[in-house]
């Protein structure tokens, strides 16, 4: 089953390097193909259509910083030496004090553009190949409906602008009703004409499903969005999926995130990933403590920058299994054996104290002796969960690490992960959601989160309270982008947390801005200057 699944994942990555320019594949020409002659067969179309999805590679570090690591649960201290601080950038983002001008203020904007006139020019070739209704053009239809959604969710007041040819190179905005009114439109009028197929035609590219969870997610937050709720819609999406018997919750909730996680049949949209071939997956770099390397055998050295607050940690029970997602307490070398479990995550199968990991150079060396004195330890490399503020900065070792994506034992550079965007999981608790919203004893929305707390380990729920929704979804959802999104719907974005209201940034107490335009980011300041027909969002 996992071969293969392989060969579905690398018949997919072959696609994508029919029109990635960066791919390392030296072409060997055996004759001239006119366009007209081209778009004669499925395959070729699929070929055609993977440059669409190349945007999708980056959204997995792009996003994460202005979803989960802006929300209650990820963070990003200024640490000892004073990295992860680059010119107070990481410090305004965690206390929400976003600019226009900041890097990652961009990024979604940027993926969003790139992937929608890519989609756009597409669509219009697709059409006069093989006609308006055609899959291939309600694929592409759809991708471009998540495009436009990303940027909706993120900036509110965007433009929206279906042409290539023809397109206005100067959009103007319109409201978010406008613009989410357009994006259900589009799905509705696209999902009919997808594909059910769950093969290598569709293995991480837009099917039936992934349409019914764009648009659930449109409808879920669409409260948050317009100010009118479309619960219903929203429960109603999701259960198209559930009962399509298409996926299935893996019994082991790691298996979703494995190296080979192509074989799961849980996740639904997946961005594909391949050491060596189609690189891109740095999410070991962003977040393991420096010192990791002798952990799993790496020949580079990660950036030691996102961990996870101290609250949000502490919000699982001890036997919760997804807790293993985090990595903490004492570090060991390669020798005490880390390991991936489906079921239980992360461990050391032989966690020797002779195997115990040593390191002066990321902590204890950047502090005077008074400093020093305050590690505990010295240079044992012991990760906490908690933050201790030293000298106007936060050891490394402080603040759980993402274990979340299986991290190959001696290998170098990029994983092999696909990172997972929607998962049935996910699609679970959203209909459980949508029906709590509209029916706060509603029996089927306890029995969907009973079922995601009982693969975690947990005792079934007797009724079911806002709190206990909210964190069942965040926790099983943890670092999988949807954090901001379900932290603004829930009426927590405004809440002061570790960096934002409380904590210190370099010996000075954090700020909770905390009014509620921040809900959305700033326009770009790029995307104002080349486009005088946009206005900056209300309070930046």
């Amino acid at each position: 089953m996992i071969i293969k699944n392989r060969l579905f994942k690398l018949s997919t990555l072959l696609l994508l390097c029919v029109s990635y320019y960066s791919c390392d594949v030296e072409p060997e020409i055996y004759s001239e193909i006119l366009p007209e002659e081209f778009f004669q067969t499925p395959e070729q179309f699929a070929s055609a259509a993977s440059s669409a999805y190349i945007p999708l590679r980056r959204s997995v570090d792009w996003i994460h910083p202005v979803s989960d690591g802006a929300s209650d649960q990820s963070t990003v201290p200024v640490r000892s030496n004073n990295g992860w601080d680059d010119g107070n950038v990481w410090p305004r983002l965690m206390s929400h004090d976003f600019s226009p001008t900041q890097f990652y203020t961009s990024r979604a904007w940027d993926l969003s553009s790139e992937g929608t006139a890519i989609c756009n020019r597409l669509i219009e070739i697709f059409t006069e190949q093989a006609g308006a209704d055609s899959p291939a053009v309600a694929e592409l239809r759809t991708l471009r409906a998540y495009y436009i959604y990303m940027a909706l969710s993120y900036y509110g007041n965007i433009p929206v602008e279906l042409r290539f040819k023809d397109a206005d190179p100067a959009p103007s905005q319109i409201s978010p009703q406008e613009a989410w009114n357009i994006l259900e439109s589009e799905l509705l009028a696209s999902i009919d004409n997808l594909s059910e197929e769950k093969s290598s035609a569709t293995y991480g590219k837009v099917n039936k499903w992934v349409g019914y969870n764009i648009l659930a997610h449109l409808y879920l937050n669409s409260e948050r969005l317009t100010g009118v709720p479309k619960w219903q819609e929203a429960a109603n999406a999701a259960n198209v999926i559930i009962n399509s018997g298409a996926y299935s919750l893996e019994s082991g909730y790691f298996a979703n995130f494995r190296t080979n996680n192509e074989s799961s049949n849980e996740n639904i949209f997946i961005v594909p990933f391949e050491r060596g071939f189609l690189n891109g997956f740095n999410f070991r770099h962003t977040a393991l403590h420096q010192s990791a390397a002798p952990t799993f055998g790496m020949a580079d050295t990660p950036w030691g920058g996102f961990s996870i607050q101290e609250d949000f940690y502490n919000a699982y029970d001890a036997n919760d299994k997804r807790r293993n997602m985090f990595l903490a307490g004492q570090q060991y070398t390669i020798e005490a054996g880390p390991n991936w479990n489906d079921d239980t995550g992360f461990s050391y199968n032989n966690p020797d104290s002779s195997f115990e990991l040593v390191n002066c150079v990321e902590d204890f060396d950047n502090y005077s002796a008074s400093g020093q004195a305050e590690l505990v330890g010295g240079c044992n490399i012991f990760i906490t969960t908690d933050y201790n503020e030293i000298e106007n900065r936060y050891p490394y070792r402080h603040g759980a690490r993402y274990v979340k994506y299986e991290i190959a034992l001696n290998e170098t550079g990029d994983i092999s992960n696909d990172w997972v965007i929607y998962r049935y999981g996910g699609v679970l608790l959203l209909r459980a959601e949508a029906l709590w919203r509209m029916d706060n004893g509603s029996s089927e929305a306890l029995a969907l989160v009973n079922m995601t707390r009982a693969r975690a380990g947990l005792d079934a729920l007797v009724a079911l309270t806002e709190d206990d929704l909210y964190w069942e979804i965040k926790k099983e959802l943890a670092i999988e982008n949807h954090a901001r999104a379900t932290t603004i719907r829930f009426g927590h974005w405004e809440d002061p947390w570790f960096q934002k209201g409380v904590g210190n940034v370099k010996g000075v107490p954090s700020v909770n801005n905390n009014e509620e335009f921040r809900r959305f980011y700033p326009i770009p300041d790029a995307a104002l200057q080349a486009n005088p027909s946009l206005n900056q969002n209300t309070g930046y």
